[in-house]
């Protein structure tokens, strides 16, 4: 047994306040009720912060797909175009002869 960490425990315990007075009590739990205000706080943010940037992405994402969905479809209507072009002009040759 090492008696100077005993002593130093000891002072250190010491060194603890009074719980038995009213007005102490009060003031720790008045400040623990404030700092874990803050750590709700800090949290709720932290939240809300990531869902926003989970929603801006889905929004992007879901941008991104409606234009490559919009370039397809003009895509398809220029090839319709080309070939009803084509079909036409092998017609007109067609009638030429």
């Amino acid at each position: 047994m090492n008696h100077q960490i005993i002593y130093n425990l000891q002072d250190a315990l010491n060194l603890l306040p009074d719980l038995n007075d009213s007005v102490i009590t009060q003031s720790f739990s008045s400040t623990t009720n404030d700092e874990l205000l803050v750590v709700y706080l800090s949290s709720l943010m932290r939240a809300v912060i990531a869902l926003h940037a989970l929603v801006d992405n889905k929004a992007s994402i879901g941008r991104t797909e409606l234009e490559e969905t919009e370039e397809k479809k003009e895509e398809t209507e220029e090839k319709k175009e080309k070939k009803e072009g084509e079909k036409e002009k092998e017609a007109k040759e067609t009638k030429a002869e």
